[in-house]
């Protein structure tokens, strides 16, 4: 079984590039901003409230020691940015403008806000929350980006979406809402892919690809709060049928399919959803 590696320097392929990483103060969002900077990359990495900033504190600290004796490290900077509020999107737009001229090569929208409810429990305010944070939100971070001319030539947007997305799993009720914004962000993508790549109007930011990566179970913090009935249920379901073994993804194992989309060998796919789920669902 693989297990993973201590953080180490990798090819310095994104050395000069800037990644917004919503959501990376843990789990999958703090691996994908760990990957990209130990390539290079400076990253600005979001978290949902002040108290919640010494955790990308942390972060900026383990890439620092990494590049001790080295090169200089890419900077590391964290922004109370909320995905439940309005103001999410500005916030990151002026943290950018303070700390890296403006300027955006990457940016994953990894952060999410769940809700569990089963059908006859749902509240409109429910509906509401979950759009607003996981629709709106990512909507208008990279509505902001364009217009005010943020991304660079080849810029890549990655989205984390779920395997819940396409595929049914019995013994884990009150996923409607979770499904449907994690459906939304497959085709926010596609739609990206098309209006961003190649679009005469938008030439500063030429060649910039959209992707979504279907995300199997992963342990997270999350996943660790799990009621032990809903645990077996995904053993028996998600895990069993997984092609590459009954496990569950660890963060860096997500983190490293983001990594690819972010770099120059991705430059010819858009548009596309990428599993990342030890083959549980064949995308084709």
């Amino acid at each position: 079984m693989w297990e993973v590696q201590a953080p180490r320097l990798r090819e310095q392929d994104l050395a000069g590039k800037v990644a917004v990483v919503t959501g990376a103060t843990r789990g999958i969002g703090r691996a994908i901003a760990l990957q990209l900077a130990t390539r290079g990359c400076s990253v600005l990495g979001t978290c949902s409230g002040p108290d919640s900033l010494i955790l990308i504190d942390s972060l900026a600290h383990t890439v620092s020691k990494l590049y001790s004796g080295h090169t200089s490290p890419p900077k590391v900077v964290g922004v109370a940015a909320n995905i439940t509020q309005t103001d999410c999107a500005q916030k990151i737009v002026q943290a950018l403008e303070k700390n890296f001229d403006g300027l955006v090569d990457i940016l994953v929208n990894n952060a999410a806000h769940p809700i569990r409810a089963k059908i006859g429990e749902i509240e409109p305010q429910m509906v509401t929350d979950v759009m607003m944070a996981n629709v709106q939100t990512p909507t208008m971070i990279v509505n902001e980006f364009v217009k005010k001319k943020m991304f660079r030539t080849s810029s890549r947007i990655v989205n984390i979406g779920s395997d819940a997305a396409r595929a049914s799993i019995p013994g884990l009720p009150g996923r409607s809402l979770y499904t449907t914004f994690k459906s939304a962000l497959e085709g926010l993508a596609r739609a990206w892919a098309d209006e961003l790549g190649a679009n005469p109007e938008l030439e500063f930011m030429k060649g910039t690809t959209a992707n979504t990566v279907a995300v199997g179970f992963t342990e997270t913090d999350m996943v660790s709060k799990m009621p032990p009935p809903m645990r077996e249920a995904v053993n028996q379901n998600v895990l069993a049928k997984q092609s590459l073994g009954p496990r569950a993804a660890l963060p860096e194992d997500i983190a490293d399919v983001v990594g690819f989309l972010c770099g120059p060998d991705s430059r010819w796919v858009t548009g596309s959803v990428v599993s990342a789920d030890g083959g549980m669902v064949k995308i084709m």
